[in-house]
């Protein structure tokens, strides 16, 4: 079967599989500023993260669409997918300090700071994609990539291991949250500015 890539087809077997297309596709795109961001597959778009639960899907009989976007694209969009996050993400940090000032030994919401976690994980992963298909290098918003992730890392082992007695570490969490992660968030959106060739001074004048 023939699929239609951009300006080209690609030739593949219907006996092959999802993963087998991905990988092709992968491989024509390798040096060109064009990713795949999502295949629609009978209609339906899917993502490449949904797509993880498909690779095993035989192409006969199937309708597949290719989606692609130039990396330019690409990085505009999760940035700013990113920053519009981090901007939530500054609001529910003062909303958690002024709730934990009064009484930071009551209970702490666990499902709250697993979803901040998630968040987070989120971030460093588009951080990873968007520093592995773009050309600005390893140093962004003024600061190593590779040293940031590292000490991020570290960041979020701590708050997990504060969740795992949440009950006892309410202190901890409290200054995870509120003195430490202000912090990670500017580092965050230095990053991502960045990526959009600006810096947080410029659009904080």
């Amino acid at each position: 079967m023939k699929i239609k890539l951009n300006d080209d087809k690609i030739d593949i077997s219907d006996q092959k599989t999802i993963g087998d297309l991905i990988e092709l596709v992968k491989e024509k795109l390798s040096s060109t500023r064009i990713r795949l961001v999502g295949i629609k597959i009978d209609g339906d778009f899917l993502t490449q993260p949904e797509l993880e639960g498909q690779l095993e899907l035989n192409l006969e009989g199937k309708e597949i669409e290719l989606i692609t976007e130039t990396i330019d694209e690409l990085t505009a969009e999760m940035a700013e997918d990113a920053l519009t996050y981090l901007d939530s993400l500054s609001e529910w940090t003062e909303d958690f300090s002024l709730s934990a000032k009064n009484d930071i030994t009551s209970e702490v919401d666990v499902s709250e700071i697993e979803e901040l976690l998630e968040g987070l994980h989120w971030l460093n992963l588009a951080l990873e994609e968007l520093a592995g298909a773009s050309e600005t290098g390893t140093l962004l918003g003024g600061r190593s990539l590779p040293k940031f992730m590292s000490e991020n890392r570290m960041f979020l082992n701590e708050i997990q291991g504060a969740l795992e007695n949440p009950e006892d570490n309410p202190q901890l969490i409290r200054t995870l949250i509120v003195q430490d992660l202000p912090t990670w968030i500017d580092e965050y959106r230095d990053i991502f500015l960045d990526f959009r060739g600006e810096r947080r001074s410029e659009i904080d004048v």
